[in-house]
């Protein structure tokens, strides 16, 4: 690859260049004070390699540097006691360096950490997200170059302008939205793709459908009033009974009344959206 340029936003940040050899020392340092139990030392290490570090690298980070890195950030969440950041940071340096293996100075047999590096082999990856870079430009992900970001892992992921400019360097964690540096490269949208995005209840068939199963409501409330009516009025029903049914006919009516009003807004609404939110083709 060619000499890499810094962007001027790049250089604000990071004043001077920093290489990936230093990503993978802060990350052999780390796992030295995790070995001699020296928790502060290790926090300070993983701090260092997030906040101060893997930001200013300009250089492509190969894959097995960034699976170093997300071992770091492993052994980092497993002092804060956050086994679900564990299991996502070594499963993304697994799928980077499937062959490591924890050395025994970090988790001897029995040690819960081999469990949690074991499960993570088992993790699911997420649903793959294109990574729009500037134009002319391109990203590397996880020391893949154009390759998507997995939602459900975290990664590592440089982007370059054109000319190899380099813009920044990005850890994404879990749960992490992903940034966008340029537009979508393809150039298609959800409309070339025939896909609807009105949402649900701007479009009038749903009122429709709803103003109709509220008229079959009203009809059937309109004819168990009729019913009771009828009992009210027959000769033979005693006169001990005429106040149930008088109340059960008032009830019913008076239901059927609101929920044809109900049916009545619901079309208007219907047809209000149907003017003022067709397409271009409607007349």
């Amino acid at each position: 690859m060619a000499a890499l340029i810094w962007a001027k936003s790049a250089q604000a940040i990071c004043p001077s260049p920093v290489s990936a050899s230093e990503l993978r020392q802060a990350a052999i340092q780390g796992e030295n004070a995790f070995s001699d139990m020296n928790v502060a030392e290790l926090l300070q290490q993983a701090q260092r390699a997030r906040e101060q570090i893997v930001v200013c690298v300009a250089e492509p980070i190969s894959p097995s540097d960034a699976a170093a890195f997300h071992r770091l950030m492993a052994l980092d969440a497993f002092t804060r006691h956050n086994d679900a950041r564990v299991i996502a940071e070594f499963h993304a340096a697994r799928r980077l360096e499937p062959g490591y293996e924890l050395p025994e100075s970090i988790a001897p047999v029995g040690h819960r950490l081999n469990e949690l590096y074991a499960r993570a082999a088992n993790e699911d990856d997420g649903l793959p997200e294109s990574v729009f870079a500037p134009e002319g430009g391109y990203a590397i992900v996880g020391g893949v170059r154009n390759a998507p970001r997995l939602s459900s892992t975290p990664l590592v992921i440089q982007v370059y302008g054109p000319k190899d400019v380099w813009i920044e360097t990005r850890y994404i964690q879990l749960g992490e939205k992903l940034p966008v540096w340029g537009k979508n490269v393809y150039g298609v949208t959800a409309k070339d793709l025939g896909l609807d995005t009105t949402p649900t209840w701007k479009k009038p068939a749903p009122w429709y459908i709803v103003a109709g199963v509220s008229t079959l409501v009203a009809g059937t409330f309109y004819a168990l009033a009729l019913r009771e009516k009828s009992f009210f009025n027959a000769q033979s029903t005693p006169d001990s009974d005429l106040p149930g049914y008088r109340d059960r006919a008032n009830a019913f009516g008076w239901t059927a009344v609101g929920t044809a009003g109900l049916a009545v807004v619901l079309t208007g609404i219907g047809v209000g959206f149907q003017i003022g939110f067709g397409d271009e083709e409607d007349p």
